[in-house]
């Protein structure tokens, strides 16, 4: 099964303004990627996203409608970004990626980002009244409902979100006209104001993209020919996809097991009438998981604050549980606190070498996986807030570069 992260928000906008600067700065030294679409785009957001998965950096070639996309990519011998699929069309196949396997087909897939469509308003400002919404015309066709409910004129930019974005923010439109697009687009024109989020009239709209490298056919094939060629990449993309999500969910999993064993060490606690809080306990755990991660070449920084986010949570749970027996009396149970504490070292220790592994085989964890963490962690007394700075922290760890990991 798979869990699609949940519509970008205006928390990755900060993300996106750095992606930014920093693909700028370090342009010269990136690789080329053709990417289908222009600055703003959902394009430029899934490739954001790819970035900080690898912590790389990409020349990014803007290149308008996929078949001049893939023909520059194809003569440079470059990689190419597009989208694949989408869930909204019959059939799922974007057809314009279609047509354009018609005359190029797919050597290399590197990797795979599916990710949401979420559709963002932006303004001159924000108040003035919205009479007209611009964009593409197939962005307009997803949002039908916002501009009934709130009675909008429509204003077609066959160019794109990109276009219609920028009009605006040259002054072509008037105050009252927004501009439709991905939240992405603030990170290009930052004068304009972002005003609303996620008012796409399917929620469930989630698109396929991909880097690859492309050939030029010898001959044009026809269109179920090209239709064929592309369900088989686009199998080869969900199979990535896959494999990058099981592998997160065996880290997950373990941190959920970790977290289960809180309440047995609150009724230990409560029985030993000892505090929830044992800052001596945290000084150990907190130097035998920066010694591994010493040795596993994982940033001690960003290791020292998963452990520190874990811990917290764990004494949340306790807390929650203490407070609860309050009212209903302490279970008649016991626990082995030195039988618990050789269980949380072992996973402990379990965690960091699944984490090392799958951040060397599919990169850094990134809002892609949030889904599948908050669907894996299941333990009792454990809040969403717990939840969502948990995974901050975890996907803050970072390998070390240029380590040769010990025993």
């Amino acid at each position: 099964m798979i869990y699609l992260w949940k519509p970008l928000q205006l928390r990755l906008l900060s993300h996106l303004l750095a992606s930014s600067v920093l693909l700028s700065a370090v342009i010269a030294e990136a690789a080329p990627v053709y990417v289908q679409a222009g600055p703003g785009s959902f394009n430029h957001a899934a490739l954001d996203l790819l970035a900080d998965r690898n912590a790389e950096t990409f020349q990014r070639l803007y290149s308008g409608t996929p078949d001049n996309t893939y023909a520059t990519a194809a003569e440079n011998n470059a990689w190419a970004f597009s989208a694949l699929a989408n869930s909204t069309i019959e059939g799922q196949l974007v057809p314009a990626i279609v047509n354009a396997m018609r005359n190029y087909r797919v050597i290399e897939l590197k990797a795979s980002v599916h990710m949401p469509i979420e559709m963002c308003v932006f303004g001159l400002n924000n108040t003035s009244k919205i009479t007209h919404a611009a964009s593409h015309p197939a962005a307009l066709k997803q949002i039908n409902r916002w501009l009934s409910v709130h009675q909008i004129k429509t204003k077609p930019v066959p160019k794109g979100t990109n276009e219609a974005a920028r009009l605006l923010a040259d002054g072509k439109f008037n105050q009252n006209t927004v501009a439709i697009g991905s939240c992405a687009l603030k990170a290009v024109y930052p004068k304009l104001t972002l005003r609303e989020v996620g008012i796409q009239d399917n929620a469930d709209n989630q698109t396929l993209f991909a880097l690859m490298k492309l050939e030029k056919r010898p001959h044009k094939v026809n269109v179920d020919e090209a239709r064929t060629a592309l369900k088989q990449v686009v199998v080869q993309a969900q199979t990535q996809i896959n494999a990058r999500s099981d592998s997160g969910k065996s880290v997950f999993s373990l941190i959920d097991k970790r977290l289960a064993q809180m309440q047995s060490v609150a009724l230990f606690k409560a029985n030993k009438h000892k505090p929830i809080e044992d800052l001596s306990r945290e000084v150990v755990v907190l130097s035998q998981a920066l010694e591994q991660a010493r040795q596993q070449c994982l940033d001690t920084n960003s290791v020292k604050a998963f452990f520190q986010a874990q811990m917290d949570a764990a004494k949340a749970i306790q807390y929650r549980y203490r407070a609860q027996w309050l009212a209903e009396g302490v279970p008649n149970k016991t626990a082995d606190l030195t039988k618990l504490r050789h269980s949380l070292n072992h996973l402990g220790s379990a965690i960091l070498e699944t984490l090392t592994s799958h951040l060397a085989k599919h990169g850094n964890l990134t809002p892609e996986l949030e889904p599948v963490f908050n669907a894996v962690l299941v333990t009792d007394n454990l809040t969403g807030k717990d939840k969502q700075r948990l995974y901050r922290a975890l996907q803050s760890v970072r390998r070390v570069k240029n380590c040769q990991a010990t025993d």
